[in-house]
């Protein structure tokens, strides 16, 4: 495979993703107990996610032109799937019972998620990308989905439940949106769309 075929592959592992976890999330907001199939979901929605920011991880390598724009979102790509990994782990702990343990955790994993997409933003708008604007928006709107799961499971820690669950579940669509739009800038500008 080529890197852009790489990029693409991953970058559509990411929205699927992104869904999975979508899906989960808004399941949890009618059954957040322990053992509710909602945190599978979210556990397996976010490892896609991981591999797919992996993918492009290792894609955007194989094109690396040395420019700074690349080298941020080479680093923002592996960061993202680090906060991803992060994820996964939480909603285990939460699946299995270890409700605030996971929750502080999935806190972390959103934020180093967000923290992974805003390099890559930066990146998006500092490249010679004919899409870069779509690219950097699609990033800066996930980013801006994780930052509200996070918000939504600090209402959660702080027993507001419901609408802890449900600023989560929008935070998660966020997400879906985001992943999206920037699967679509890679698209245009690797497969001719």
């Amino acid at each position: 495979m080529t890197g852009e075929e790489i990029i693409l592959s991953g970058a559509w592992t990411q929205v699927a993703g992104t869904v999975i976890a979508a899906v989960g999330e808004t399941l949890l907001v009618k059954d957040s107990g322990a053992g509710s199939p909602g945190y599978r979901f979210v556990s397996i929605g976010n490892g896609f996610e991981a591999s797919g920011n992996s993918l492009q991880g290792v894609g955007s390598l194989q094109l690396f032109d040395g420019s700074e724009a690349e080298w941020l979102r080479i680093i923002g790509e592996w960061v993202q799937a680090s906060g991803n990994a992060t994820n996964v782990v939480a909603a285990e702990l939460q699946f299995s019972g270890e409700e605030t343990e996971g929750l502080k955790l999935d806190v972390v994993g959103d934020s180093i998620q967000a923290t992974g997409l805003g390099f890559e933003a930066y990146g998006a708008g500092l490249s010679q990308l004919r899409y870069k604007d779509l690219l950097a928006a699609g990033n800066t709107v996930q980013a801006l989905g994780a930052i509200i799961e996070g918000v939504g499971e600090n209402f959660i820690l702080k027993g507001k439940r419901e609408l802890g669950l449900q600023i989560t579940a929008f935070g998660s669509y966020g997400q879906v949106a985001g992943a999206t739009m920037a699967a679509i800038a890679l698209t245009k500008e690797f497969g001719g769309l």
